[in-house]
C-alpha cells in the first residue's frame, strides 16, 4: 500500500513539474495579429455621496464603478471590454456591459484629457471611446498607479505589456 501512495504522489509531481515546464515560457493575453503595444486595465469605485464625481450625470458619475481592459495596438487602434454598475443610495441600480473598439493618440508632457495618473515619463495613451465625450488620458510608462481622492473613492490603473 505504501509502494502505491509513492507510486501515485512521484506520478503527480512528474505531471506538476511537466506542466510548470510546460507554462514558463511567454503568454500574451491577447492575439499578435494588431501588433499591440499594451494591455490597460482600470477600476473606478464611487461610493462617497459627497465627492463631487460621485454626484448624479451629468454634473459627475454617479455612485457605482466601472472595470474595463483596454488593448493598445498600432496605427492607433484597440479594443475595450468591462462592465459599469451605478447606485443610488437606497441600493438600487443596475450594471451593463462595455464593450467595442476605441481610437487613440499619444501625447506629451501632458495627456490630452481625463487623467488620473501621472507619467513618469511625461508619456500617455489618449483614449477616445466613440461616445463624443473627453478622451481617458493614462499613462504610457508599465506599472500601477493609484488614486484616492476621498474616503470611498478609488481609482486603480495597472499599464502592462
Amino acid at each position: 500500500m505504501r509502494l502505491m501512495r509513492l507510486r501515485v504522489l512521484l506520478a503527480a509531481a512528474a505531471l506538476a513539474a511537466a506542466a510548470l515546464g510546460a507554462t514558463t515560457g511567454g503568454v500574451s493575453a491577447y492575439g499578435h495579429a494588431e501588433h499591440p503595444l499594451a494591455q490597460i486595465e482600470f477600476s473606478a469605485n464611487c461610493n462617497n455621496p459627497s465627492f463631487f464625481l460621485c454626484a448624479p450625470a451629468p454634473n459627475g458619475f454617479g455612485l457605482g464603478g466601472v472595470w474595463f481592459w483596454i488593448e493598445i495596438d498600432e496605427g492607433g487602434t484597440g479594443d475595450i471590454a468591462g462592465a459599469g454598475c451605478g447606485h443610488d443610495r437606497a441600493g438600487s441600480g443596475g450594471a451593463g456591459p462595455i464593450r467595442g473598439e476605441i481610437t487613440w493618440v499619444s501625447s506629451s508632457p501632458t495627456p490630452l484629457g481625463l487623467s488620473f495618473a501621472t507619467d513618469p515619463n511625461h508619456l500617455y495613451y489618449n483614449v477616445l471611446l466613440g461616445d463624443g465625450g473627453p478622451p481617458l488620458s493614462f499613462p504610457q510608462t508599465q506599472g500601477h498607479y493609484s488614486f484616492k481622492p476621498a474616503p470611498g473613492v478609488t481609482v486603480q490603473i495597472q499599464i502592462a505589456p
